[in-house]
């Protein structure tokens, strides 16, 4: 399971969507991706941005192993 790290950033609608892009593009280059955005009082757009932190470890499950060998192109050998 991934685990994400949050944030969020809220632009003013009268400075143009090259602003937004600008910001967008630059959380991007550090892993931020735009989950969503919401217009807040008609003049402001929230952009709400999430990264992944990696993927948490998982134990090895037994029957998950078993069914992995049965289901294997090389017969599980």
């Amino acid at each position: 399971m991934k685990k994400y790290e949050n944030t969020f950033i809220v632009f003013d609608v009268t400075k143009g969507p090259k602003v937004i892009i600008e910001a967008l593009n630059t959380y991007g280059e550090e892993g931020w991706e735009c989950s969503t955005m919401i217009t807040v009082g008609n003049m402001n757009i929230v952009a709400f941005l999430k990264r992944s932190l990696g993927e948490e470890e998982t134990k090895a499950d037994p029957t998950t192993e078993k069914i992995n060998k049965l289901w294997a192109t090389d017969g599980g050998k």
